[in-house]
């Protein structure tokens, strides 16, 4: 019998799959596959988290625009890959989430130009990088309306996160310790993708 299970393992094991990046996860809606998306992700994972702690960290009030323009640029992002869903910026996602987590680890205020301007980056990179490969038509559109939707969650929750745990110096240095751990975090997966 236990000959039996380490023959069905082997076989399970060795049994080709289709290996598609950014493919939707089976068994789910295309829309919940869509908004499971950012989470699977860690290219897409990191810059969001962590742009949303920066805003958080320099007061979200100040930074509405930037956080109104990080989701108009991720709309855009998915609407471009409707167009062109060939595109991988995977690398400078994780070189953005880098060095976001750079800036929130030194603290320093910046214009609100530079927000909005890596809001829109990171924003529009990150919807480019969404295509799903393996849909089309109404599928798709779910898909990418379930990613957009979560992306623009999660840095509202990182927003919120943030701010409420900027209120003393010892939260502020966490969140500045959770910044460098982040940039760690994206330059160990960037390091990861170049050694394959």
């Amino acid at each position: 019998m236990r000959h039996l299970h380490v023959v069905a393992t082997a076989a399970l094991i060795l049994l080709p799959a289709a290996a598609i990046a950014h493919s939707p996860i089976k068994g789910l809606d295309n829309f919940y596959a869509g908004f499971l998306h950012p989470l699977f992700v860690p290219a897409h994972l990191l810059p969001i988290l962590v742009l949303g702690i920066l805003f958080g960290q320099q007061g979200p009030a100040r930074l509405q625009a930037a956080i109104i323009v990080f989701l108009v640029s991720v709309v855009g992002g998915l609407a471009a890959t409707l167009l062109s869903p060939g595109w991988s910026v995977e690398l400078a996602l994780l070189v953005g989430a880098a060095a976001t987590g750079v800036l929130v680890a030194l603290a320093i205020p910046l214009p609100l130009a530079a927000y909005v301007a890596l809001a829109a980056l990171l924003g529009l990179m990150i919807g480019i990088d969404s295509a799903q490969d393996d849909l089309g038509g109404r599928g798709r559109l779910a898909a990418l309306l379930g990613t957009c939707i979560a992306a623009y969650l999660l840095l509202l929750y990182a927003v919120v996160f943030a701010d409420f745990f900027s209120r003393r110096q010892w939260q502020r240095i966490g969140l500045r310790i959770a910044g460098s751990w982040v940039a760690a975090s994206a330059l160990l997966v960037l390091s990861l993708s170049f050694a394959r």
